[in-house]
């Protein structure tokens, strides 16, 4: 019987809740939108300038710093299925790793993204990041390297619709 218990246990506590990332496939169609999107001077490049425009959005209160917080209930209520990649997307653009978002963040994730040493983010490299990203945050889930650890509530947004 104790066998039997350890194994539920076990079970229970192995199991993970998948993130759903239907609401951004196609990968490459999804990141090409938002590449138009925040190309604001339709340039074909994202300059610093226009990375930080971005996350400038985010920073409701207006100190400067994004929180965690600030971010997912920000995207949660542009689109509730998106709050589960929330928490994953705060990690990617949290380049300090100090769980708060500023200009330093921004700039280093525009330099993730700009590879050939040019200075700006073409189309073709932001897209080949983010579906990259977008892969990554399956294959994280599915090797159970987050689990829900980034299960933080609900999304409030969600039972408004």
């Amino acid at each position: 019987m104790n066998a039997l218990l350890i194994v539920a246990v076990c079970t229970l506590f192995s199991s993970t809740i998948a993130v759903d990332m239907s609401a951004v496939q196609p990968y490459d169609l999804t990141a090409t939108l938002m590449f138009l999107q925040e190309d604001t001077d339709s340039d074909g490049y994202l300059t610093v300038a226009e990375i930080d425009a971005v996350f400038a959005k985010y920073d409701q209160n207006g100190d400067g710093r994004v929180s965690r917080r600030e971010y997912t209930t920000m995207l949660c209520d542009a689109n509730p299925a998106l709050y589960q990649i929330s928490h994953y997307l705060f990690d990617a653009y949290d380049v300090n790793h100090d769980h708060h978002l500023e200009v330093e963040d921004y700039e280093g994730f525009h330099a993730k993204m700009e590879v050939d040493g040019d200075g700006l983010v073409s189309q073709q490299e932001f897209v080949t990041y983010w579906v990259a990203l977008f892969e990554d945050i399956e294959t994280q889930e599915a090797q159970h390297v987050h689990g829900n650890s980034h299960e933080h509530g609900h999304c409030p947004a969600a039972g408004k619709r």
